[in-house]
């Protein structure tokens, strides 16, 4: 088998795929690991060269056209980390490959390199990834730098708790009205609703952090990301004689093809821990908050205690860490009118959240008391969007 390719093209195509190759990490954890899973699948057939990656759990597809095929169709694996190391160190080129029995040469420009063909396409194929069922999936179209926008401003509150799994990613909740996006570890949550992508049956589904910090690295700057679900079914009877399909997700977006299986079991309901009733709100500068926070962050102790005062058309913040004689003070304007009032927030915390409220020059504050949680939401919300966050507060010990 001899085929040729453009150098560009190829490395586009192992970069965004190498994303599902075993990781040395998940070959140690689970006890070793067969070859096949540290390697590229490609199977050239005709003018196409589709180049598979899995670690059992995400299976990623991509193809690419290729030029000179002088065979059949033929399928073979290269060890992921060797190749693309090689093919990075060229310059934008032709790329030759020839495939013989047991290795693959590639020449180039200036020379050539050979890299051996593994054995184990058997395990890899026994292996079968999960397919979708379209007569039951979910599917909703979103705009591929809309969803990277999404999945970038709620990275920041996904859990990462081994023992409450079903928590340590962003949950796709589905309804007929609309879609919300939800990330929460239980300190802080972050809500993001689109009205424009509804489905006629209600389901949630649960990405793993794995997935979007995937996500995040390969969706583009244009262009559409279709994503079919066969959700877990929560209220499937256990009585039943037939087993529960299990859930299933596959994400194309740009002549990229995921597919794996989402977080199984029951999201928290969210929208029963957002408050709807306030007794207190201001409005201030989004930025200046975040500086001020920012500086006052070098004055807190371990716990990143900041005290806020409200007070009529102001808010102050205070920091401390007694222990080694630290503290300051700030002062900024803000909309409030009434009694004096103080809560306390994590430092850390609520800058990550407001600096993920990216397109709104002012935030706004919505509180119920000292021990219920606190929702920050934009001065405006964005016209396509509707954007919550909530914070738990901290004990101030008077």
């Amino acid at each position: 088998m001899n085929f040729q390719i453009d150098r560009n093209t190829l490395l586009r195509a192992l970069e965004r795929t190498r994303n599902a190759v075993i990781t040395y990490r998940e070959t140690y954890k689970q006890g070793g690991w067969f070859d096949v899973f540290k390697c590229y699948i490609f199977t050239a057939d005709c003018d196409q060269l589709t180049i598979e990656t899995s670690n059992s759990e995400i299976y990623m597809r991509e193809t690419v056209n290729i030029g000179n095929p002088t065979a059949d169709k033929k399928t073979f694996a290269v060890n992921a980390k060797q190749l693309i190391s090689a093919i990075k160190s060229l310059d934008g080129q032709s790329l030759e490959f020839d495939v013989l029995e047991y290795q693959v040469i590639v020449r180039h420009s200036i020379g050539s390199f050979a890299l051996p063909i593994f054995e184990g396409i058997e395990d890899y194929s026994a292996r079968r990834k999960p397919a979708i069922n379209y007569d039951t999936a979910q599917h909703i179209e979103i705009e591929a730098p809309g969803l990277r926008s999404i999945l970038n401003r709620l990275a920041f509150a996904m859990a990462d708790d081994d023992l409450r799994p079903v928590m340590n990613g962003v949950v796709i909740s589905m309804k007929k009205e609309h879609t919300d996006f939800v990330a929460s570890d239980g300190h802080v949550l972050a809500k993001i609703r689109k009205q424009s992508i509804t489905t006629e049956k209600p389901a949630d589904v649960v990405l793993p952090r794995r997935i979007i910090g995937i996500l995040q690295k390969v969706l583009p700057t244009t262009g559409f990301v279709e994503m079919d679900f066969n959700a877990f079914d929560v209220n499937w009877p256990t009585d039943s004689k037939e087993p529960q399909p299990a859930p299933v997700y596959q994400i194309i977006v740009d002549g990229l093809t995921i597919v794996g299986r989402p977080i199984e079991g029951r999201y928290p309901n969210y929208d029963s821990v957002i408050p709807t009733q306030f007794s207190k709100g201001f409005t201030t500068d989004r930025v200046a908050l975040i500086k001020s926070l920012e500086r006052l962050s070098q004055f807190t102790n371990n716990s990143g205690l900041i005290t806020i005062h409200l007070n009529n058309g102001s808010v102050k913040m205070d920091a401390a860490d007694y222990d080694f004689s630290l503290s300051a003070t700030e002062v900024l304007p803000c909309s409030y009118y009434g009694d004096p009032f103080k809560f306390g927030l994590q430092d850390f915390r609520l800058i990550k959240m407001l600096k993920s409220i990216v397109a709104a020059t002012e935030v706004t504050f919505r509180i119920v008391d000292q021990s219920r949680a606190i929702i920050i939401e934009p001065g405006v919300q964005p016209l396509s969007e509707e954007i919550t966050m909530l914070i738990m507060p901290m004990l101030i010990r008077d």
